[in-house]
């Protein structure tokens, strides 16, 4: 599902990994990489910590996602695809199978 450039995945989040950035002396950006499994695809979805109360929870291995944000593709075959300034993050329940 694509639209101005947005992209929304479903999938369930098999790594977590936390970050920091310093953009300045007095500025540190945390964020979260989540890696998420869409079917045979996985993507990395970076989460900034500051945002994490807005979206109600905090995302753990094996809870399933849905995310919407920008989407970079992977330039070659050792790094996923990305979904960054992330617009919305919601937890849903598995698929019925």
């Amino acid at each position: 599902m694509t639209s101005a450039g947005l992209k929304t995945i479903e999938g369930r989040i098999v790594e977590v990994r936390n970050g920091v950035r310093k953009i300045s002396r007095s500025f540190t950006y945390g964020y979260m990489s989540l890696r998420v499994l869409v079917g045979f695809e996985y993507y990395s979805v970076l989460v900034s910590t500051s945002k994490l109360n807005k979206y109600g929870f905090i995302p753990k291995v094996g809870q399933w996602i849905r995310a919407e944000g920008r989407l970079s593709n992977s330039q070659d075959d050792f790094y996923d695809a990305s979904l960054s300034h992330i617009t919305s993050l919601e937890h849903i329940e598995p698929p019925k199978n």
